[in-house]
């Protein structure tokens, strides 16, 4: 009899003569089976009806629930042969769609697979060996071309605010420089040093012992936040019109240009990690997100490829709303599932290079596993329960043990679910991994410890930027962004520091106080030749840089008011009412010679302090 005629027989189960009917076949089958090749399919035996009427079985059984067909099943099992057939069909589990999974691992008789082939991550130097600074990390992420950008913008800004205001103090709005802005920058990340990102500026400046230092030695209290309220990224007069390709357009060449410079300057290690982030935001944004499992729960969504030792954010983008995952994706792209989408648009950087990306359920899917393996990558991540890929016998059941696994194979994927505490499992897939590895101390299989040692990239991106952040509270989300874009240049320029061999272990608060004092180096030495600032302000500067005051400097004049600005003295009696030149150091209030007293630099800084 030809296997494929018999490979064509069916019959309904429902059918009274059904278990006859199979018995007759198993009989016949003996006699030809020395004409038939013996690593034949057993699985095309099953009739076609069995798995249409049990279209949810995991896997195909070797006996039925009438006793005429247990007696079937024990004549095949007297037969060694037929004995090898019926347990090869136990070997399959089958999910809801009848996709099937094999029980045993695949045989490879190869050398190790490319894509377990361990890559350390490293940076990329242009032809040139020498140790990085802290600051010189920081200034190949944030660069010169970021730094002209925000100038550019922020003295349009100012000068539209002079054209609107022109009653104003000129001198509060005028245009500033590269100078003045590394030096507004520099606050920035002092804010994050010091963790009074959420202090008032008030507080921040005060002066009465409880303020710092450095920030009025920096820049005045009111500069500062005309230059917060100036800050621009973008050309404000046709964003309108670019709004109906990009809703993120305010900020999109900030993004961009990040993007660029961490890719150029670094790479990643074997394992990177794809997740979103929440940048916490509660104003008017049309793309405002509500994530209930976020700390911050309300704000604006960043996916993120970041690499998953180092924690470097190699690729991101702004979710912008529907269909903006697909952004620079192609028709063929853009037909697969949101999540899809999302990843391979993040992956395109390492097409081809046999990394390993680890996400969650959410994104998670043989179609994504299938779409980064065409492209050169393998994945591991976490498996939602309603995947009809997914067998029955790899949910969750009251009769499994905890602790205990369950494996399915394909020639390029394998499917795991292990069960941590009673009635839960938890389902994971990987092409990574090809066999039932279990780690014998944790007793869980290799797939889960993988995922383990790897899922955390974006959570700790996320919370390093928590740790040290630059946020202020403001009602502009492309200024939102932008505080978080500076503190992943932060995290960026640190590993890339700390990945050079020579160079000296710092914390990263004391990485991040060296590259702000770095950038307001000049800053501060061209304000303590400024004649304009009172002279505590001064002996500040001079403290800070550990550098003399100038000596041209006319130290007895320097506070003398023009012969036309001079105002009476505030503690002299109303029947005197003495003009003079002078201020107090203290307070700024003008007063007399009469009035005063003389004291020493050091004395005059206490005093001040």
């Amino acid at each position: 009899m030809a296997s494929s005629s018999r490979n064509k027989r069916s019959v309904n189960t429902v059918d009274e003569n059904a278990a006859s009917v199979i018995s007759d076949w198993l009989e016949n089958w003996e006699e030809d089976a020395d004409d038939e090749e013996k690593e034949e399919d057993f699985s095309s035996y099953v009739p076609n009806d069995v798995l249409s009427d049990n279209e949810d079985a995991e896997y195909i059984p070797s006996d039925h629930n009438t006793d005429s067909e247990e007696s079937a099943t024990s004549d095949v099992a007297s037969d060694v042969d037929h004995e090898i057939a019926v347990s090869d069909i136990s070997h399959y589990y089958y999910g809801k769609n009848r996709f099937k999974w094999s029980s045993n691992p695949p045989t490879r008789n190869v050398r190790t697979p490319s894509h377990n082939i361990l890559r350390l991550p490293s940076i990329r130097r242009n032809n040139n060996s020498e140790v990085l600074d802290p600051v010189d990390a920081f200034r190949l992420i944030f660069d010169n071309r970021i730094m002209e950008i925000i100038l550019n913008w922020i003295n349009k800004k100012l000068e539209d605010i002079r054209n609107k205001n022109t009653n104003a103090d000129k001198y509060m709005i005028r245009d500033t420089d590269v100078i003045e802005l590394k030096g507004f920058i520099s606050i920035l990340i002092y804010t994050s040093v010091f963790k009074s990102n959420s202090e008032s500026i008030l507080s921040l400046y005060a002066n009465d012992g409880s303020g710092r230092n450095i920030f009025r030695a920096t820049i005045a209290m009111r500069r500062f936040l005309v230059l917060l309220v100036a800050l621009r990224f973008d050309n404000f007069a046709d964003r309108e019109e670019r709004k109906r390709t990009d809703p993120a357009c305010a900020i999109t060449e900030m993004i961009n240009l990040f993007v660029e410079n961490s890719q150029k300057n670094y790479n990643p290690g074997a394992n990177m990690t794809i997740d979103e982030m929440l940048i916490a935001f509660r104003g008017r944004c049309k793309f405002k997100m509500y994530m209930p499992s976020k700390p911050a729960k309300y704000g604006l969504k960043m996916q993120c490829l970041v690499d998953s030792k180092t924690f470097y954010v190699y690729n991101t983008y702004l979710y912008t709303g529907k269909d903006s995952d697909g952004h620079t994706l192609n028709s063929e792209e853009r037909k697969a599932s949101i999540p899809t989408q999302a990843v391979i648009r993040l992956c395109k950087p390492i097409y081809g290079s046999n990394r390993n990306i680890t996400s969650d359920n959410w994104y998670s899917s043989l179609e994504l596993l299938e779409a980064l393996k065409n492209r050169g990558l393998t994945t591991v991540g976490t498996l939602k329960k309603n995947k009809r890929e997914i067998p029955l016998a790899f949910l969750p059941q009251k009769d499994k043990v905890v602790g205990s696994s369950l494996f399915g194979f394909t020639k390029d994927c394998t499917l795991v679910s292990y069960v941590p505490k009673k009635n839960k499992a938890v389902i994971l897939y990987s092409s990574m991994h090809h066999d039932n590895t279990i780690d014998t101390t944790t007793n869980k299989p290799e797939v889960i410890m993988e995922y383990n040692r790897t899922k955390g990239g974006v959570d700790a991106v996320d919370q390093k930027c928590s740790v040290y952040s630059c946020s202020r509270r403001t009602v502009r989300w492309p200024l939102a962004v932008m505080f978080r874009i500076f503190d992943m240049c932060g995290t960026n320029a640190f590993v890339i520091y700390q990945s050079q061999k020579e160079s000296v272990k710092l914390t990263r608060l004391k990485f991040l106080k060296s590259v702000a004092r770095s950038l307001n180096e000049t800053n501060l030495k061209t304000r303590m030749y400024n004649s304009r600032l009172p002279r505590n302000t001064r002996f500040i500067i001079s403290e800070i840089i550990q550098e003399d005051l100038p000596n041209d400097v006319d130290e007895t004049n320097e506070d003398k008011l023009p012969r036309e600005q001079r105002k009476y003295c505030f503690l002299c009696p109303k029947k005197i009412k003495r003009k003079t030149a002078y201020i107090c150091n203290a307070c700024g209030k003008p007063i007399c010679l009469s009035c005063s007293k003389k004291v020493c630099r050091q004395c005059a800084v206490r005093t001040t302090d």
